[in-house]
Formats: structure tokens, sequence, C-alpha cells
């Protein structure tokens, strides 16, 4: 790796990577927000997809509220408006969501020198959970939202030389 890479430098390219994979694959909009409060209640469905090489580990969090991931699954399956998909088709499409999320981070790290792998997507459902950072972990959060709906994206890189 030539230049060591910012926490910050990760997150505006997870900030843009996330409306350009909204826009395209959902034609839906995705607008960062201040951070969300903690200790939201409701049912949240989270993708979960980790990264690893040489020089770096991580893993990315999609954290959809369920009426957003329903949205984001419909929308993504063109169900008409009054078809509601199940829970399978709502925990695919937000495990693939967050594989296109990491999948990009990935290209963007290995163009910078920090080849790395990532591991299938894995998915979390529940309500009033936080996923905490290891020991030398940058932890990288910001909300979106998505119309009436609001999302979090959260990744924890660590690079070793």
């Amino acid at each position: 790796m030539n230049q060591p890479i910012e926490a910050d430098a990760v997150r505006e390219f997870l900030v843009r990577h996330l409306a350009e994979v909204f826009s395209t694959m959902l034609s839906l909009p995705a607008v960062p927000l201040a951070p969300m409060p903690s200790g939201d209640a409701n049912e949240h469905i989270t993708g979960s997809v980790g990264f690893a090489g040489e020089t770096v580990t991580g893993s990315v969090y999609l954290h959809l509220p369920a009426p957003l991931a329903t949205h984001v699954t419909a929308t993504m399956l063109g169900l008409p408006a009054e078809e509601t998909p199940g829970d399978s088709d709502v925990n695919d499409v937000t495990g693939e969501v967050t594989n296109m999320l990491a999948g990009g981070l990935k290209s963007w790290l290995c163009d910078a020198g920090a080849a790395c792998a990532l591991t299938t997507p894995a998915i979390i459902r529940g309500s009033s959970f936080h996923i905490l950072a290891g020991e030398g972990v940058s932890r990288i959060k910001f909300a979106f939202e998505s119309g009436a709906h609001r999302g979090l994206v959260e990744a924890h890189i660590k690079f070793t030389n």
C-alpha cells in the first residue's frame, strides 16, 4: 500500500457508492444524514459482508428498518405495490445490496493497494442490537434517507502494515 488510507476517505467513498447502488440498481435515492440515534427498538434487517487481505480486514453492515428492507426488495424484484415480499426474498436482496456496497469498497481498496477478498453475505434480524468494533478497528458510520425511510451503513476496517 503506497499511501495510508484514512477512515474519512473510506466514509466518503461509501457515501458516494451507496448513492450509486441505490440509484442504479433500485432507482431510489440514498441521501446521507447525521448519525441516527442509537437504541432503535424497531426490527432491522442487517446485511453483513466481511473482507480480508494482507493489509486490511473488516466488515460492511447495511442496517435497514424492516419497512425499508421490504421496499428495497419489492423495488429490486419489480413487485406490484399490492404484493409484499417474503422474509427469504428480503434477506436475499438485503444481502445482495450489502454485497454490492462491499464489492465497491473492495475494488476501491484494491485500487489503493490494499488487495482483499469478500465473504458471502450474512443476515442479522432483530431489534436493539449493536455491533462492536474490536481494538484498533476504525468504525465508520453514517445514516441515510431513502424516501420516507432511514437506514444506516456501518463499516469496521483495520489496516496492518
